[in-house]
């Protein structure tokens, strides 16, 4: 027979490649894309199968909320609303850290791109052995500084980082050219081309593409972030999952108490494909080391699968594995790590922007206190993903390390639509309310505030009504007082000149938004009103 008949046929490579394990893994990540497909502003007040769903398996969102209220005190909801997560907790106990290599979406992302992002870099991956203390350590460091203020967890948090990159940085990129790439067809002005096009794009539109044009601030620095967990795949094989990732260490410590591990059988012929073919080392060398390490394994099945002899499988019985971290080392370096987290909590207190921010800085409707608030938000970016008006953007340098990436109101690039209710349905934590009808048009996010010497009314006597006309509270929070100006030729006229009734303003931000004037807008909105008494604004 010759070489070429030898090789196998193109279905029995694909055949090959398939297992339970992959098909759940993209069943898994299929269903979180169709989630956050579903997860957006699509002309209606409420979204039925919001992705934030995921989260309610998520052990990190479930302490998040848990250390934000220090304590519960509906101890019967709370189990209700997070019983997702103590079920995987539960089954992780039994079935070890499965989650991480069936389930988690990002996992499977990092899995699959994983051999592409080696093969590109021509290079070896330089890691073989992961530490078990690196992973535990900064999960403690993150406990710790949740604990005492600055929340961090869900900076961290793995579905947090996919859900957050998607938002801000790959679907606006996404959407803006699917968008561009139309508009050049429909540019050809060509009937039949047409004739296919507006059904894909109708469909693509009612499915896939936002209602809008979304843009977000710091989206550079998210999708350089996002790129950098796929980077670290030249340096091993899923190095996020084995190396750092929060959620897959609470769940390794979890499957390290449990009742079940991997181990080799007598039948081992000693040849280590297990130990080379595992894609986070969790199977060790050397003869004493019978079991796979319960904190690195991810049940991926690769070692039973590659195993010649069939001699790896799954044994009840408590963990023994050889080379675990001495005891002095382990509590060093949780010692280390704990003080790390009351630095970073220390560091995240001092926060020398925090009057700059009392002002200008708005929360969406329906947020709670702003320490509480820091503490309970996971910085998954669903609030962002369902604004219409693509108000809402992640905090930066301005919110200090207590409040990065969590979200703000930016009224000058969108505005909160006045009847809309959904960031609060998304939440997953309640950082944000849901707000009932009726309820959220009343609710003040802040106070909007006239700057006399840049309207155009007060500054040159020139017409303008934009912010009245836009604003959308019943009675209006903008009204007019008529009276004579001087325009720019020295003539007299009569003019309409704004003016705020800031009882009735509820901070929308409509105004801001709207206001014709490049740059900075002469109607601002902010926590509350710093005008002087002749209602010049002052910064």
């Amino acid at each position: 027979m010759s070489r070429r008949g030898a090789e196998p046929s193109l279905w029995q490579s694909f055949k090959a490649r398939i297992s339970l394990r992959a098909l759940t893994q993209w069943a898994a990540l299929i269903g979180f894309m169709l989630l956050y497909a579903r997860t957006a502003y699509r002309g209606a007040d409420e979204i039925t199968w919001p992705v934030h769903l995921v989260f309610r398996l998520d052990p990190l969102a479930m302490l998040t909320e848990l250390m934000a209220q220090s304590g519960v005190s509906d101890a019967g909801g709370f189990l209700l609303r997070w019983l997702g997560a103590f079920a995987l907790l539960g089954l992780t106990l039994g079935l070890g850290r499965f989650f991480c290599g069936w389930l988690c979406p990002l996992g499977t992302l990092l899995e699959y791109t994983g051999p592409t992002i080696r093969r590109l870099g021509k290079r070896a991956p330089p890691f073989s052995r992961p530490t078990t203390l690196l992973p535990v350590s900064l999960l403690t460091a993150l406990l710790t500084a949740t604990a005492l203020g600055t929340a961090l967890l869900g900076f961290f948090d793995p579905l947090s980082i996919l859900l957050r990159s998607l938002t801000v940085a790959i679907f606006p990129a996404f959407d803006y050219g699917v968008k561009e790439t139309f508009a050049a067809i429909f540019g050809l002005n060509s009937a039949a081309v047409n004739s296919f096009a507006d059904p894909v794009y109708s469909w693509l539109s009612e499915w896939l593409l936002a209602f809008g044009r979304p843009l977000f601030l710091v989206s550079g620095v998210t999708a350089a972030l996002f790129g950098a967990l796929f980077a670290l795949e030249l340096l091993a094989p899923r190095f996020w999952c084995a190396h750092l990732c929060p959620l897959g260490a609470l769940l390794g410590i979890a499957a390290k108490v449990g009742l079940t591990r991997r181990a080799r059988a007598s039948e081992c012929g000693k040849c280590s494909i297990c130990v080379s073919n595992c894609p986070t080392s969790a199977v060790g060398e050397g003869a004493g080391n019978t079991q796979a390490e319960p904190l690195l394994c991810i049940q991926c099945n690769t070692c039973a699968r590659d195993c010649p002899q069939g001699a790896m499988g799954i044994v009840a019985g408590a963990a023994s594995y050889k080379q675990a971290a001495p005891a002095a080392p382990a509590r060093r370096a949780v010692v280390g790590s704990m003080v790390a987290g009351v630095a970073l909590a220390a560091f995240g207190g001092a926060r020398a922007g925090e009057k700059r921010r009392e002002w200008g800085f708005l929360r969406p409707p329906g947020s709670v206190g702003d320490e509480e608030f820091n503490r309970r938000c996971i910085r998954c970016g669903a609030c962002m993903r369902v604004c219409p008006s693509t108000a809402l953007h992640p905090s930066f340098a301005e919110a200090g390390l207590g409040g990065i990436w969590t979200p703000r109101l930016v009224p000058r690039v969108g505005y909160c639509e006045y009847h809309c209710r959904l960031c609060g349905q998304v939440c997953p934590t309640g950082a944000i309310q849901a707000l009932s009808e009726g309820e959220k048009e009343k609710w003040v996010i802040g106070i909007a505030v006239l700057d006399k010497n840049h309207c155009l009314p007060y500054r040159s006597a020139t017409g303008c009504i934009v912010c009245e006309e836009h604003c959308p509270t019943s009675p209006k929070a903008i009204l007019f007082e008529e009276r004579e100006g001087i325009d720019a030729q020295g003539r007299t006229v009569l003019l309409k000149f704004p003016k705020v009734v800031e009882e009735r303003c509820i901070g929308c931000g409509i105004c801001e938004t709207k206001c014709p004037l490049e740059g900075r807008s002469a109607i601002v909105v902010g926590r509350e009103a710093p005008a002087s008494e002749d209602g010049v604004l002052g910064y």
